[in-house]
């Protein structure tokens, strides 16, 4: 039977181009509205749809789903909030566009051939929802009986949203009389219409209508709104009683009416030169008031007049009036003569483009200002001519009419004396010189992009004028330098704008520092205060500033301040003083969060902490030192000394304003009261309360237990967790705050019933007995939800996220309409793991903090005493710190190599395990590599498979599924990121009740992610593993009986390592059928290792280019250390030291294949990034010296003993003699010594894991047989295993449950933890790496390398490594020797099976449980006791 398998490659079509709907009112929010058939070729494709953004009116309200139809898949239209007539923005029509692609979210930008597109119009329909609401339900009246009929006793007024007089204005009788009950007015409605309606007795009851619209006309209520009707008129100063000028009086509307009055009302000295009158007939019979002079005006004197006026206006019988302020502007004339003067330009200049957050081209003119000679008059500028004072500059040109002076943007950075001449023919002046000096400083491209602005409270002309003991300017940038370099000149000034409508009241400066220890808007914020009062004027603002909801409508994820270049230069020009910049310019884009950077290039940010940028073949990448994290070198932990009188605090990036915001830390603390994080103001409200910016978020310790105050505009929410004990117990303990949807959540330790202490390897029993559980905790211990109040979505809190306290005093929280104040305890712990959207902060040096540093000393391994190597991580609480090994390490120490497991098509492994999981809590941990697309890596299950917990890999994106009956699946999926490129990956996935967490790698930014409920899902979130059969890693079998006859989610073509369920390390088989926690029950298709077969055979590449193999792919390259020459004819060996690639003082020598680093004493690794052993040559004791020299003196006598042993037994073999053996004889078989063409399972050899010799102390071969049991003679079907319990193997230990050979514990080529090892695993001084490169076959070298082999192999008891976990040791039992499920026949078997060379048929391996067998004891007195023979 042949299948034929379906890709992707027809796109999605919607039946139709648009669709047209009318929608009743009364339908619930996610209510289905109309099903939009989709057509679509491709039979396993899965479609997505969206609704396009700023598609059209509406588009906010409304989403499209993926749902199945009858005959053709179809996308599902829902409306997000329900819909409302009465709502105004509900009526009329709503037209928008909507998409669906096959290709996943990632088509709408880049796979736009697989893009559809339809229009949908739709309106919503009335509907009698409303029932009517009585203002008062009951009425008491006494009444006389002598009452006449007809008295009106009561009435019940009612209100009904769907009439059409809503308002109540009008009245109706039983003879159809409309007549008006309330008072009418044009400013609330222009217009009305009111529909009559009859109805008659009969029956059924008939019913008629009718439509009564009136118009409204203008009664004059409303107070004087300024408007003026103006015409321009100059006044000069020697005009003396003259009528210069009128002023209108205007309103809203235009109408006929009394006619107006002014009531002049000026000060004394305004009054003294401003004479105002009223005209009563001008305007139409509306009034005008008449402005005129008392004397003469002087400009030199004041260049306006400000003049107060009240008009009211001749309503009865109260009058209504508005005070407005006429400005009245000074003309000047030319009356004054001119001197010579100087004047000093400032030009920032920008040789280069930014790059890409700045993608603009700058003017290639720059200006200057204008040529300034002292002159009192301003305004005489046509009178005056300009001229060069000599030759003029090339750089520089000069406007001979205006007196403007600009340059060129290329002009090279210094100091210019440029040298003019002035001259007036009105006054006779010619020739009066003026000189002026220009200063030009060229910007770097981070000078730009790390500008920060700060808003300054005065006018562009006051911060660059010159006076007494310098501008605001200048003052501004000496308390800079002060503040954030202490006194060096690092502060410099980018630009000056002019901030707001002409004329400008406030000023933005752009500051930038050279080199900074933190990020400089932090120290200018900190330093606010001290910068202004040093400067003389008011600092308003330190940054962008909030991006408020309202700046930018429509944006439904979040808002976001972002800053460009214009391309045009910003001038401010004080006369004797200018300065001049590039223009930025400030817009507010929808989204969450800042603009990636260019992850190709290294720029001086890139890397943290002390971590190097180095290039790469797949881009720029960082080495990070030992004790940082991620590819960026982030540091995750932080402690706070707070005290009685001190405060420690550290200011991490701000909370960006997203819909929605997900903040997670771990905290370890004794703090009772203190604050963890703060973002909010941080001073009182410089406006009324009312008008303040109130945002605010405070997570706060209190008693112990977490509290969380939240305002995001609309009034504030307050939650706190009455957690079973509080969380000052010195202990982890983790804390999530999560809003969306106008909901919040405050969550502790994810629900898990413990603290992040509960160990996720815990010790290993005697009787492998599995501990006993943590109870589920009950919701209320552990979570708190509210709502959050309407009228904000977003945080609106530019200022920094405080973490571990406040740096400045708690805002009042009465003025800003919190409920209570904020906790102003200082705080004394750790905070690690802080996250902000997924994104984890970096909490190393860059932050700008107090009292507070990198690192947690009281849950550091190495400072209480604990080595965890380089392959092993610290974990737990200061009472129980303990090491786990990293993904891919275990054994002792964490020095070995994990054995990694290859899928082949059609395969899978089905685990039994010795643990039952937790039912509310699970977690999964592995390593894979590959280059499929899809399948599935591991599945946890309960009985029948109801419910299940699994990882998948979908087009490419790794997913976490969770499907918990009867709810429907929900996945989790890392969709930005890409995982099947061939490269080793670890995958860490947890679930918590209905909370599941996926990471891959260092899992920060688009490699994690996480989902949170918002509701009362928890107590159903239960998974009850099966233990006999519930893990499948790699596909999932289908069978029919016993058979298995489909594999779903085949998962081939790849390899997983190092399987661990809730921190216990399960086997994987062939390398390892059993661990203390489960036992390989069946396997498929499986092989050991992961190699793959070569990639370039029959491979050209175009010369000079090599084939490069890339485990299953291949690129054409130069190959290591070696780049294309400039002319792309050659390739030449790249200097990698020019990247300065090793750390901590080593020494780059450049090689013809790559690099190498010469560490400085305690620094090891590739890029002496890791711990190292430190030089103690100089130090060493008269005790030690004694011991090594007798050690090596003994260790010379047992080399020469065993090279004479190993001398006798060639020439036994020489002769022809069968060689004694420990007091046998055994003979030199033809098939030991005949080499194997093929690898196991009958692969080629190129399939088998690369090796070196047998490793003959653990009596293991270089070959497996297919049911991967090692072998230690081919002739036989024995096999030694270690049985019991392995130290360590419960702590990730050991992946294994057996020893590899040796070779096989290598990593791969590509695999990170090569960089630790150099000679298959030795250390670069040792007997083998010498011998492996010594060359020739002398008789003794070859008898000294197995010596040698044997050796490195030997542990004495002695001298075993002290690398230890806190966890329980138990001594191994003796090898045993099993049979072989797969050789049951016979013990010795004389014959040796030859493997095809093509791969084999798959075949189902059931293991049964291990067969006890007599005990074969190893002894390491002699080496030839570790080989079996016939009479053994």
């Amino acid at each position: 039977m042949v299948q034929v398998s379906d890709i992707n490659d027809a796109p999605p079509r919607f039946a139709q181009r648009e669709w047209k709907f009318q929608v009743p009112e009364n339908l619930p929010g996610g209510s289905l509205i109309a099903s939009l058939p989709v057509t679509d070729l491709d039979v396993d494709s899965s479609l997505t749809f969206r609704v396009v953004p700023e598609s059209g009116r509406g588009w906010r309200l409304f989403h499209v789903e993926a749902g199945e139809g009858e005959g053709s898949r179809r996308g599902h239209l829902r409306a997000l909030v329900p819909l409302d007539f009465e709502n105004r923005d509900h009526r009329g029509e709503f037209r928008f566009k909507v998409e669906v692609t096959d290709k996943g979210p990632r088509a709408w930008q880049e796979e736009v051939r697989h893009v559809d597109a339809a229009w949908v119009t739709l309106q919503v329909k009335d509907v009698n929802d409303n029932t009517p609401i009585l203002t008062h339900a009951h009425a008491s009246r006494t009444l006389p009986e002598d009452t006449p009929i007809g008295t009106h006793l009561a009435s019940f007024p009612a209100h009904d949203a769907d009439a059409s007089d809503p308002a109540g204005v009008f009245g109706v009788d039983e003879a159809g009389v409309v007549v008006l009950v309330a008072p009418l007015d044009r400013e609330t409605a222009a217009a009305h219409e009111v529909l009559v309606w009859a109805v008659d007795d009969g029956a059924p009851p008939r019913t008629a209508t009718a439509t009564l619209t009136m118009l409204m006309t203008i009664h004059h209520t409303c107070a004087t709104r300024r408007r003026y009707r103006w015409r321009r008129t100059q006044v000069r100063r020697w005009w003396r009683g003259s009528n210069w000028g009128t002023v209108t009086a205007g309103e809203v509307v235009t109408v006929p009416h009394s006619p107006w009055h002014w009531i002049p009302a000026p000060p004394p000295h305004v009054a003294a030169v401003i004479k105002v009158s009223l005209d009563p007939g001008g305007d139409e019979g509306r009034g005008v008031g008449v402005v005129e002079t008392r004397a003469s005006l002087d400009r030199e004197a004041g260049r306006e007049v400000l003049v107060p006026l009240v008009v009211g206006d001749a309503g009865r019988p109260h009058p209504l009036t508005a005070t407005v302020t006429l400005t009245v502007h000074v003309g000047d004339v030319n009356d004054n003569p001119m001197t010579s003067a100087t004047k000093t330009v400032m030009a920032h200049t920008l040789q280069a483009s930014p790059g890409p957050q700045f993608p603009v081209a700058l003017s290639e003119v720059v200006p200057l200002g204008r040529i300034y000679v002292k002159d009192p008059d301003d305004w005489d500028a046509a009178a005056k001519t300009y001229s060069w004072r000599g030759p003029e500059h090339p750089d520089f040109t000069l406007d001979t009419a205006t007196g403007h002076l600009t340059m060129r943007a290329d002009a090279k950075e210094g100091m210019y004396q440029l040298g003019f001449k002035v001259s007036d023919a009105v006054q006779g002046q010619f020739g009066v010189t003026a000189d002026v000096t220009v200063e030009v400083r060229s910007l770097r491209a981070r000078d730009v992009t790390d500008a920060t602005p700060l808003t300054l409270e005065a006018t562009p002309y006051e911060v660059v004028r010159e006076e007494g003991e310098g501008s605001v300017l200048s003052r501004l940038v000496g308390a800079a330098r002060v503040w954030v370099t202490g006194g060096g000149v690092g502060v410099m000034v980018v630009s000056v704008e002019p901030l707001g409508r002409e004329p400008p009241h406030r000023t933005r400066v752009w500051l930038s520092a050279a080199a900074t220890p933190h990020n400089l808007h932090s120290l200018l914020r900190l330093h606010r205060r001290q910068l202004g009062e040093a400067a003389g004027v008011a600092i308003g603002e330190v940054g962008l500033g909030a991006c408020r909801e309202g700046r930018r409508a429509g944006c439904g994820s979040g808002c976001v301040l972002r800053a460009g270049l214009s391309g045009e230069f910003s001038l401010v020009d004080a006369n004797t003083s200018a300065v001049t910049g590039p223009r930025f310019t400030t817009h507010a884009a929808c989204g969450c969060g800042g603009a990636a950077g260019d992850a190709r290039a290294c720029t001086e940010g890139s890397c943290l902490n002390g971590g190097r940028c180095v290039h790469s073949s797949t881009g720029a990448r960082c080495v990070c030192p030992h004790h940082t994290r991620g590819a960026r070198c982030k540091l995750l932990a932080r402690h706070f000394r707070g005290g009685d009188k001190q405060r420690a605090w550290a200011w991490a990036p701000p909370v960006p304003a997203c819909a929605e915001v997900h903040l997670s830390l771990e905290v370890l603390t004794r703090s009772q009261d203190a604050t963890l994080l703060y973002a909010g103001p941080d001073r009182p409200p410089p406006f009324p309360p009312g008008q303040a910016v109130r945002d605010v978020v405070a997570l706060e310790l209190r008693a112990g237990r977490p509290s969380l105050l939240l305002d995001l505009g609309g009034g504030p929410v307050s939650l706190t967790v009455n957690t079973t004990a509080p969380l000052s117990d010195n202990t982890w303990h983790r804390l999530d705050v999560l809003w969306r949807r106008q909901m919040v959540l405050l969550l502790v330790d994810l629900c898990s019933g413990g603290s992040l202490d509960t160990s996720a390897t815990p010790d290993v029993p005697h009787n492998h007995s599995t501990p006993a559980p943590h109870p589920q905790p009950e919701p209320h211990t552990c979570r708190a939800e509210g709502r959050v109040p309407s009228g904000g979505r977003f945080l609106d809190a530019p200022g920094p996220l405080q973490v571990g306290g406040l740096a400045h005093p708690p805002p009042p929280h009465a003025e800003y309409g919190w409920p209570r104040p904020l906790a102003d305890h200082p705080f004394t712990g750790c905070l690690r793991n802080l996250r902000v959207n997924g994104e984890l902060v970096d909490l190393g040096e860059s932050l700008l903090s107090h009292h507070s540093d990198p690192g947690c000393p009281a849950a550091d391994c190495a400072s209480s005493g604990l080595s965890c190597g380089p392959h092993g991580r610290c974990s737990g609480s200061p009472s129980s710190l303990q090491c786990e090994c990293l993904a891919g390490w275990g054994g002792e120490g964490c020095t070995t190599p994990t054995q990694p497991t290859s899928f082949l098509p059609s395969s899978y492994v089905r685990l039994a395990l010795s643990f039952t999981p937790l039912a509310h809590t699970t977690s999964l941990q592995l390593r894979f590599r590959t280059r499929q697309q899809d399948g599935q890596l591991v599945v946890l299950s309960s009985q029948h498979s109801r419910d299940r917990l699994s990882l998948q890999l979908a087009q490419g994106h790794l997913c976490l599924l969770l499907h918990l009956h009867p709810h429907p699946p929900r996945s989790l999926c890392l969709s930005r990121v890409r995982l099947t490129d061939g490269r080793w990956h670890v995958i860490t996935a947890s679930r918590h009740g209905s909370t599941t967490l996926l990471a891959v790698d260092e899992g920060d930014g688009d490699l994690y992610n996480a989902s949170v409920s918002l509701g009362d899902s928890e107590a159903a979130a239960i998974l009850q593993v099966d233990r006999q059969v519930g893990l499948h890693v790699g596909g999932l079998p289908e069978y029919a009986g016993v058979s298995v006859i489909k594999i779903h989610g085949d998962y081939h073509d790849g390899c997983v390592d190092d399987v661990r369920v809730s921190g216990r390390v399960v086997p994987l088989p062939p390398a390892a059928n059993s661990t203390p926690w489960g036992q390989a029950s069946m396997f498929q298709g499986v092989r050991d290792g992961c190699t793959a077969p070569p990639a370039c055979t029959n491979v050209t590449c175009r010369p000079p280019l090599i084939c490069v193999d890339t485990w299953r792919s291949y690129h054409c390259g130069c190959g290591a250390g070696q780049v294309l020459s400039g002319a792309r004819d050659t390739c030449e060996d790249e200097d990698e030291c020019a990247w300065d690639p090793c750390l901590h003082g080593g020494t780059c020598i450049n090689k013809p294949s790559g690099f190498l680093c010469q560490c400085a004493s305690g620094f090891s690794g590739r890029h002496c990034h890791l711990p190292g052993p430190t030089d103690t040559s100089l130090r060493i004791s008269l005790t030690a010296l004694v011991a090594t020299v007798a050690w090596s003196v003994l260790l010379l006598l047992v080399v020469c003993a065993l090279l004479l042993h190993q001398h006798h037994r060639r020439a036994a073999l020489r002769r022809g003699g069968p060689a004694r053996v420990n007091g046998g004889e055994r003979g030199a078989s033809p098939s030991l010594a005949r080499p194997n063409p093929h690898g196991a399972n009958g692969q080629p050899a190129w399939t088998t894991a690369a090796g070196g010799e047998p490793d003959v102390v653990e009596l293991q071969g270089n070959h497996r047989h297919p049911g991967d049991c090692p072998m230690t003679l081919e002739e036989t079907g024995l096999c030694v295993v270690k049985a019991g319990k392995r130290k360590g193997s419960e702590n990730g230990v050991t992946g294994a449950g057996e020893r590899r050979r040796g070779g096989c514990d290598m990593a791969a080529g590509d695999d990170l933890r090569n960089y630790s090892y150099e000679g298959e695993g030795s250390s670069p001084g040792s007997l083998s790496s010498c011998l492996e490169s010594c060359g020739g076959s002398a008789k003794f070298l070859g008898g000294f390398r197995e010596v040698a082999r044997v050796l490195e192999s030997w542990e004495p008891s002695s001298v075993r490594s002290t690398h230890s976990t806190p966890t329980k040791t138990d001594t191994p039992p003796p090898p045993t020797t099993t049979l072989c499920p797969t050789h049951h026949a016979s013990p010795i078997l004389a014959h040796h099976t030859t493997f095809p060379p093509t791969p084999p048929a798959l075949t189902t391996h059931i293991l049964p449980p291990p067969v006890p067998v007599p005990t074969i004891h190893v002894s390491s007195e002699g080496v030839s006791k570790g080989f079996l023979t016939p009479e053994s």
